[in-house]
């Protein structure tokens, strides 16, 4: 650029047949040189611009020339500073202008001194035009930016919660079955009093130290303004809850439940509950439905979850926004030795499908 406005400037004069070369060489580029490192310092490189066009119009007159070169400098000051400093130097440019060119030039050429002043103060809008564009981008993008993080630490706070909750119902599922063996293992060590029975004794001594050290496992995990539950954890008997939720939201919700016979262990039921609320919640939230249908049933040692509904075919939770609610379900699953799928549903809608083994659960 710098070489290109010197070029220009030797150009003039010999299109006019005026000047020496030896003088308007050097003189050119002694004007344009600052143009390299108007980037880093465009104020600087504009002053310096501005006092090497006044040598060269003192000495082979370039007016029209000139003026470009000085626009390209006003331009850099303009698009790299504020608005404020813009104004300014685009006022003190302007009066430069026509200083030099009345004092400098003939009346001929001062005719056309708007022309000159008018591409002068054209690159002043040019330049504060485009770095008002590049402060909106960058504004733009540090925004998307904040959202990205916030929504990243969303769901980071989303998973915590939802892996302490999972947590506390894995405490609630062991702790009623070391209390079930403590407590039988204490009335078969009293019905048997008489005889020498160490092995009741440990397994009552045994089961009660666990007891403790679950306790004391979820007083960590609990925040210390955070009230111990009070009501017990809710499984698959309770999700006559959910649908009433449900229904309540406007949502036509139904359940079809066929366990066959079978004992759901605590930790499934629990895992189950917890899967159905959040798969309601997924399309209340999110799927724009009328209708949902809740099928619960075990084939041989697993227990079987679908629901789905009839609204839109998109995710309700799509990868690029986390899927923080189907994550706390699959890690439910997982814990389980199951599994959780979701999808768009054959007949429409969408399906949440889950794989919960039974385990130790025993047919009634």
């Amino acid at each position: 650029m710098a070489l290109a406005g010197a070029a220009a400037l030797v150009a003039y004069p010999i299109h006019r047949g005026t000047g020496s070369l030896w003088i308007t060489i050097p003189l050119s580029l002694l004007a344009c040189l600052p143009l390299i490192v108007s980037s880093r310092v465009p104020l600087a490189a504009l002053l310096s611009v501005a006092a090497g066009l006044v040598a060269c119009l003192a000495v082979f007159q370039p007016y029209d020339t000139a003026a470009v070169v000085l626009a390209v400098a006003v331009y850099k000051v303009a698009s790299l500073g504020d608005r404020r400093r813009s104004l300014i130097v685009g006022a003190a440019t302007a009066i430069f202008v026509l200083a030099v060119i009345l004092i400098i030039a003939s009346g001929s050429v001062s005719a056309n001194s708007g022309i000159r002043l008018g591409i002068v103060l054209g690159a002043v809008v040019v330049g504060d035009t485009v770095r008002s564009r590049r402060e909106l981008r960058e504004a733009r993008r540090e925004r998307d930016l904040r959202i990205a993080q916030e929504r990243e630490q969303e769901g980071h706070r989303r998973i915590a919660d939802e892996r302490l909750r999972i947590a506390r119902d894995l405490h609630d599922s062991v702790a009623h079955a070391l209390v079930a063996i403590n407590v039988r293992a204490g009335v078969a060590a009293h019905l048997r009093a008489r005889e020498d029975d160490g092995a009741l004794r440990d397994i009552m001594d045994v089961s009660a130290t666990a007891l403790d050290d679950l306790r004391s496992t979820l007083g960590l995990l609990r925040d210390a303004d955070e009230p111990a539950p009070t009501a017990p954890s809710l499984d698959l008997a309770s999700m006559a809850q959910l649908l009433e939720h449900a229904k309540a939201a406007g949502l036509d919700a139904d359940a079809d439940v066929q366990l066959n016979g079978h004992t759901i262990p605590i930790a499934v039921g629990q895992a189950g509950f917890r899967i159905v609320q959040e798969a309601l919640t997924n399309v209340m939230r999110h799927a724009e439905a009328a209708q949902t249908r809740v099928s619960v049933r075990v084939d041989e040692s697993t227990l079987l979850i679908d629901v789905t509904d009839d609204g839109t075919t998109g995710a309700p939770e799509s990868s690029s926004q986390g899927g923080h609610g189907l994550r706390g379900m699959h890690e439910r699953a997982v814990a389980l030795g199951g599994e959780v799928t979701a999808g768009p549903s054959a007949r429409g809608g969408w399906q949440i499908h889950a794989r919960l083994p039974l385990g130790s659960g025993k047919r009634t």
